[in-house]
C-alpha cells in the first residue's frame, strides 16, 4: 500500500501520478476520492490552473484558485523540472513506484521530453499510461492546441445549445474537460481489472472531442440516415412549434422547467390538476381548450395534427391560446411551490436552482452530502460530495488540494532521495516546494 492511500478506499492499493492538463484534473480527483494515492506532478513554477478565477479571498495567488482547488482534493503536492534531466531521472524513480500515469502531452510534448510509453514502460511493465487530451495522441489534429470552448465547438454541441434565433452557445463550466476525465477514470479502472486478471498494462486514451460527441445524442445518426443536420430548438423541442408546458417559466422568484407534453407523469392534464390544486379552477377547464387538452393534448398527438395543412393553423392558435394561459400561471407562484406540489400529482416541472438554492438544499443535507474541510492557508472549505456512494469502501475527503510542492520531499524520500540529494535538487532549481 502506497504511502497516502486511504486504507478503507476502493483505490487503497494505487498510485496515481497526475501529470494533467485541467481537462484530466476531475479525473485524478476521481480516483484520488476512492482512496488511491494520487501525486500532482506539477512544473515548479505551479500549474497553470492555479491562476486561474475566481480566486479565494486572502490566499497567496498561486493556491488561491477555486478551479485548482475543487478539482486537486485528496492529492499529494510535487514540484519537479521535467526538462531538466535530474527531474526527469527523479520522475522515473517515482513511475516504477507508480501503477497509474496521468498525462495531457501531445506526441510533440512527450518525445521532447524523452517520456514516450515507450519509454515510460521500461520503467514500469505494467503500467496503466493514460492520456487526457483534446484531440487524442494519433490523426491530424493530435498536436492542435485545444481548450474547453474549441472542443465544445468542434463537437457540434455548440451548433444544438441555445435558441432557434440567437447564436450557438457554449456548455457552462468545462464541461468538455469534466467529460474527458470522466472518460479517462473509466478507462483506467476498466484497464486495472485487466491487468488484475491478466499482469498486463496498457495504453488509456480519452479525448475530450470524441467524448463530447455523446452529447449531440442522434444528431450524427440523424446527418448519416437523413441527410439534414439538427438545428438549435430552444424551447420548442425537436418538434419546430411550441408546446404549452414544455420549456422555461418564469415565477415569482425565479424559473421552473416544465415537460408537460409527454407520456411521462401526468402530463398536461397533470397540470391542469395542479393549475386548480393551486387556484381553486383554471380557464383550461372551459371550451374550447378542456376537449383538445382530454383528446389531443401530447406531443405524439399535436405532432399528427400539425402535419395536416388543414387543421394545423387552427391547432396553432389554438396551442398558442393555452400556452398564454400557462405562462400566466407559472408567473403568479415561487418555483419551490410549483416543484413541490407539482411532485405530488407526478407533474413534470423541475425549480431552476443557483448556487445559493443547491447550498440551501434539503435533499443534499439529509444525504449528508457536503464535506468540509479546514485548508491551513485557505481557511475552512466546503466540498460538493461525492457522485457516487460505496457502502463498502465510501469516498472520502481527506485532504485539501496541495499547496505548490507542499509533498515535494515527502514523496522523493519514498523513492529513496536522501536529504542530501533533494537538498541538491532543490539549489539547482529541479524541485520546488517548502522544505
Amino acid at each position: 500500500m502506497t504511502h497516502e492511500a486511504d486504507a478503507s478506499g476502493a483505490l487503497s492499493d494505487l498510485r496515481v501520478l497526475d501529470l494533467t492538463h485541467p481537462a484530466g484534473h476531475y479525473a485524478g480527483r476521481l480516483l484520488a476520492d476512492l482512496g488511491a494515492d494520487v501525486v500532482k506532478v506539477e512544473p515548479v513554477e505551479g500549474d497553470p490552473a492555479r491562476h486561474w478565477g475566481p480566486s479565494l479571498p486572502g490566499a497567496p495567488a498561486a493556491e488561491a484558485s477555486v478551479f485548482f482547488v475543487l478539482l486537486n482534493a485528496n492529492k499529494r503536492g510535487l514540484a519537479l523540472d521535467l526538462s531538466d534531466e535530474r527531474g526527469r531521472a527523479a520522475f522515473l524513480r517515482l513511475l516504477a513506484t507508480a501503477d497509474v500515469l496521468l498525462e495531457s502531452w501531445t506526441p510533440a510534448e512527450a518525445a521532447r521530453l524523452r517520456l514516450t510509453d515507450d519509454v515510460l514502460r521500461e520503467t514500469r511493465p505494467d503500467l496503466i499510461h493514460a492520456s487526457v487530451t483534446g484531440w487524442g495522441i494519433s490523426g491530424p489534429y493530435a498536436e492542435w492546441a485545444y481548450a474547453d470552448i474549441a472542443a465544445n465547438a468542434m463537437s457540434g454541441v455548440m451548433t444544438l445549445a441555445g435558441f432557434v434565433d440567437g447564436p450557438p452557445e457554449q456548455l457552462p463550466d468545462h464541461q468538455g474537460y469534466h467529460t474527458a476525465s470522466i472518460n479517462a477514470a473509466a478507462g483506467i479502472l476498466a484497464a486495472l481489472l485487466h491487468r488484475d486478471a491478466t499482469g498486463e498494462g496498457q495504453r488509456v486514451e480519452a479525448s475530450m472531442f470524441e467524448s463530447l460527441l455523446m452529447a449531440e445524442e442522434t444528431a450524427m445518426q440523424q446527418a448519416d440516415i437523413l441527410g439534414t443536420d439538427r438545428a438549435r430548438t430552444g424551447g420548442q423541442g425537436a418538434l419546430g412549434f411550441k408546446m404549452p408546458g414544455l420549456g422555461i417559466y418564469e415565477t415569482t422568484d425565479g424559473h421552473v422547467y416544465a415537460m408537460c407534453t409527454g407520456n411521462a407523469g401526468s402530463g398536461f392534464p397533470g397540470l391542469v390538476q395542479l393549475m386548480r390544486a393551486l387556484e381553486g379552477s383554471t380557464p383550461l377547464d372551459a371550451e374550447p381548450y378542456a376537449s383538445f387538452i382530454a383528446t389531443a393534448m401530447n406531443t405524439a398527438q399535436i405532432t399528427v395534427l400539425m402535419a395536416d395543412p388543414a387543421r394545423a393553423p387552427q391547432v396553432r392558435d389554438l396551442l398558442a391560446e393555452i400556452e398564454t394561459k400557462v405562462v400566466a400561471f407559472f408567473a403568479r407562484h415561487p418555483k419551490e411551490t410549483l416543484y413541490v406540489r407539482g411532485q405530488e400529482l407526478r407533474v413534470l416541472i423541475g425549480a431552476v436552482n443557483g448556487p445559493a438554492d443547491i447550498l440551501a438544499s434539503q435533499q443534499l443535507a439529509a444525504r449528508g452530502w457536503w464535506r468540509e474541510i479546514d485548508d491551513p492557508i485557505r481557511g475552512h472549505l466546503r466540498y460538493p460530495g461525492f457522485p457516487w456512494a460505496l457502502a463498502g469502501t465510501p469516498a472520502r475527503l481527506r485532504r485539501p488540494a496541495p499547496l505548490l510542492g507542499e509533498h515535494t520531499d515527502e514523496i522523493l524520500a519514498e523513492t529513496g532521495l536522501v536529504d542530501e540529494e533533494r537538498a541538491a535538487l532543490r539549489a539547482a532549481g529541479v524541485i520546488g516546494g517548502a522544505r
